[in-house]
């Protein structure tokens, strides 16, 4: 299977989301390729449009062919299901010769079960008007489990999609935010899928549930080797995109609001989380960098020991690098 970096781990660094750079220059999609080529990896998944400066032809033909010199895969991601926007999205992987485009319903939960099939359905109508396209250039739509949908909710939209073109991004760690065992999802949604984030939470209780911590693959709960395996018999062609988060996430999984959301969620899913939770919980919120040196080299040390990790459970060579800071 190959192994690549998913763009969002260095997303203090790219300026894009919470935290703009102020001392350093914001990562562009050049400096992505030659992060993963520095750390042995087969390839760089852009997780947001905005890591492209255009889609003009020009342009991503120029970034194909920098991945190229360096023997790289790219893979392309957005999110939401608009279908012009989607449309657009795959003839530009088309051009970047990316097999999949990676995007998310994104939409918030609404609270019903009759809601959440009416959000499906819509979710699906837009989606189906995208399959054309993918056949015609023949690349595959990823659906990630974005924290919006449980497993099930998933696989009931490739249901009413019903296309071989539309596939999933499997994210190892987002179920726990809906109450769901990894492995179990992983093992539903493997079949289908055609891109892995591979991602790993710590976790810290809270007195309206419980926090989710990113960290370095292998230092978390997910049960990272027994997806990998899972991963290996249904889905080898999927590549593996180390996705990293600084940062933390709070998940209010004892509150009404939370619940009345998942309303297919069962006292067994929440007491099996919550236990986890209890067991292998930290004892309290480590504290997160504050200046941008040490923020930074903070994340770039957590996408280096990610790699490391992740080569040694594929059997791979880890690249050695003289200073993992920075």
């Amino acid at each position: 299977m190959k192994l690549g970096l998913d763009s969002y781990s260095y997303h203090c660094a790219a300026g894009l989301w919470e935290y703009t750079p102020r001392e350093n220059p914001p990562m562009t999609a050049e400096h992505y390729l030659q992060k993963a080529s520095e750390l042995g990896l087969d390839g760089v998944q852009l997780c947001d449009p905005r890591h492209l400066e255009t889609i003009e032809y020009g342009y991503v033909t120029g970034l194909r062919q920098r991945a190229d010199a360096l023997g790289l895969y790219l893979e392309l991601g957005t999110g939401g299901t608009n279908p012009d926007h989607l449309q657009n999205m795959v003839r530009a992987a088309h051009v970047l010769r990316s097999r999949v485009v990676r995007t998310f319903v994104g939409r918030p939960r609404p609270d019903s079960s009759a809601a959440m099939r009416e959000l499906l359905a819509a979710a699906a109508r837009e989606v189906a008007q995208v399959v054309p396209v993918c056949e015609r250039y023949r690349v595959f739509l990823a659906l990630e489990n974005h924290q919006d949908l449980t497993a099930p909710e998933l696989l009931s939209l490739l249901e009413l999609i019903g296309s071989e073109w539309v596939g999933v991004c499997l994210d190892t760690g987002n179920p726990l935010a809906l109450l769901e065992d990894p492995l179990a999802a992983a093992r539903a949604l493997a079949p289908h899928a055609k891109s892995v984030h591979l991602k790993d939470y710590q976790l810290l209780a809270l007195p309206t549930g419980f926090a989710l911590l990113g960290c370095a693959l292998g230092e978390g709960v997910v049960d990272l080797p027994a997806i990998l395996e899972v991963l290996q018999r249904e889905a080898p062609e999927a590549s593996l995109n180390i996705e990293c988060y600084l940062g933390r996430h709070d998940v209010p999984a004892l509150e009404h609001d939370y619940l009345a959301r998942l309303p297919e969620a069962s006292a067994a899913a929440l007491g099996a989380t919550l236990r986890l939770v209890r067991d292998r919980g930290l004892p309290r919120a480590p504290r997160l960098p504050t200046r941008e040196s040490e923020l930074l080299g903070a994340e770039d040390d957590l996408v280096v020991r990610s790699a490391r990790w992740a080569q040694q459970a594929l059997k791979r060579p880890a690249v050695e690098l003289a200073d993992s800071g920075g």
